[in-house]
């Protein structure tokens, strides 16, 4: 009796250190844009090179706490901000995938696009948001930017629209509806 070879193609597909990585490069980054203390910068980037060393030690956490203190501790600018929110998010998003991929795995590409669309559903609402308290608050040196407060309305409204559509959609899959009747479960990853 012989027995068939099975196998299955999962596309392409990236190392599971590319996460880590990411983790390492988007703390780097983000410290050097946005920290303008070389202390909280090096702590930054010395808890991104644990968190690569070993992932379940949180020190990403650390790095991306790190973060916001350039925009706390310096000059309010709605681009350093727009960064901030950014670059946490990523971080974050990197740091929890570092958590449960072995770097010596591989990664299909197909496997990190909800992730990446759960990423850009977040920045959609978070931006205009973070932009429009920006404007709300007195700016005796730009009041030409209150134009911009009806566009990051707009953006919001759109943002939270569409997150409310995914959840519908979301709810309705949970419901019964899915490949795996009434105990249905999303497997789609971690976010």
């Amino acid at each position: 009796m012989t027995r068939a070879v099975r196998s299955f193609r999962a596309g392409p597909a990236v190392p599971g250190a590319v996460l880590r990585l990411a983790v390492l490069a988007l703390a780097a980054g983000g410290a050097l844009l946005l920290v303008p203390f070389p202390l909280w910068q090096g702590i930054a980037v010395l808890a991104a090179v644990v968190a690569g060393a070993i992932p379940r030690s949180l020190a990403a956490w650390v790095a991306l706490a790190c973060l916001p203190f350039g925009v706390i501790l310096s000059e309010p600018d709605p681009v350093r901000t727009a960064l901030a929110v950014l670059f946490v998010h990523a971080l974050h998003v990197c740091a929890s995938l570092s958590l449960v991929v072995p770097p010596s795995s591989r990664v299909a590409l197909s496997v990190l696009l909800p992730s990446a669309g759960r990423l850009l559903a977040v920045q959609s609402i978070a931006q205009p948001l973070a932009f429009g308290v920006w404007l709300l608050a007195e700016r005796p040196d730009a009041p030409e930017a209150a134009i911009f407060a009806p566009l990051a309305a707009a953006m919001l409204l759109g943002g939270i629209l569409v997150a409310l559509r995914a959840a519908k959609r979301a709810g309705e899959a949970a419901s019964g509806a899915g490949a795996f009747g009434v105990l249905g479960a999303d497997v789609r990853g971690p976010s």
